[in-house]
């Protein structure tokens, strides 16, 4: 019998069963990783939006219905984002103090405060805490703010003459704490600026308007007509703060003193109408005119309360 000659085949991958097991449990390994390494990336992506979502859908908020200015003869209506499931009287604190009744609307949306004793030109907090939402989330340490309005004939008077009996009767009404603004420094219509910062005391100035508005926790306080940079020497637009304050600056450039004087800028000041050692003012029938060196002019007595009102450190957003 003759012997015939095998020759031995090679084939590119072992055959070999441990190594075949080998490189499935690699691979498998490997997929495995790649998995859970784009399921990490599609947490850290995708989770904090979701949160934030989460957070806005079921967190309890809670707004003053209106524009915040409120007559003292109307009642103010809290009006919340999700039905309120639990409140207290204690839960809601209105400062200054004044004692008020409150109910609270069928849907649970709307808690009214029944007016009592408002005072006419009033700043009032309403301090809101632990009102629990549907959600079942609590509203903690929210602060609304509201102003008070006067009578219809606020800052008039009238006389009324009896002809019987000769009597001479005056009738008026003062401002307790809002500032009255002069005529002169008065805007002829509203801005209808809205408010850039919604916490604290900020000062806004738009230049096409020629406007000045300072608002509190996003309520505007008042608004007064100012005077900008003229063409050529134009005010720096942008956000800034009340950097110094003095009471009269004396400017060494232009020879004239500027009170109440805010410093924003390197050399930009907030300041009233400026006068010179001979002792003439810049006219008051300049504001709303372009006609500064940059600085922002207000009028007699305005720049005095704006001063007063703000204080170091109080934005300034120019635009």
């Amino acid at each position: 019998m003759s012997k015939k000659n095998h020759r031995e085949i090679n084939f590119p991958f072992s055959t070999d069963s441990k190594s075949i097991l080998y490189v499935m449990k690699t691979f498998y390994l490997s997929l495995y990783l790649t998995v859970v390494l784009i399921f990490l990336l599609l947490v850290i992506v995708f989770v904090p939006a979701g949160m934030r979502g989460y957070s806005n859908i079921y967190t309890v908020d809670a707004k003053i219905e209106g524009d915040n200015e409120i007559n003292i003869h109307s009642d103010i209506k809290l009006v919340f984002n999700q039905p309120v499931v639990f409140f207290k009287p204690e839960n809601i604190k209105i400062i200054p103090e004044t004692e008020t009744e409150f109910e609270i609307s069928k849907d649970g949306e709307i808690i009214t405060l029944k007016h009592s004793s408002f005072i006419p030109e009033t700043r009032y907090k309403i301090v809101l805490t632990d009102i629990r939402g549907m959600s079942g989330l609590f509203l903690k340490n929210r602060e609304l703010i509201f102003y008070t309005k006067s009578s219809e004939n606020k800052g008039s008077f009238e006389f009324i003459i009896n002809d019987q009996e000769g009597d001479y009767f005056r009738k008026f009404e003062l401002s307790r704490n809002k500032y009255m603004v002069p005529e002169i420094s008065r805007p002829k219509k509203e801005s209808g600026i809205v408010p850039k910062f919604t916490e604290g005391k900020y000062i806004d100035i738009s230049i096409s308007n020629q406007v000045m508005t300072i608002f509190e926790d996003e309520i505007k306080v008042n608004e007064f007509l100012i005077s900008s940079g003229k063409y050529g020497m134009p005010t720096p637009l942008g956000t800034f703060s009340v950097k110094k304050k003095e009471i009269n600056h004396w400017s060494a450039s232009y020879g004239l003193w500027m009170p109440y004087s805010m410093n924003f800028y390197g050399p930009y000041y907030i300041h009233e109408l400026p006068y010179w050692p001979s002792g003439y003012r810049e006219g008051e029938n300049h504001l709303g005119i372009r006609v500064s060196h940059g600085c922002i002019r207000l009028g007699v007595g305005v720049a005095k309360y704006v001063f007063e009102w703000s204080e170091i450190g109080t934005p300034i957003y120019i635009h």
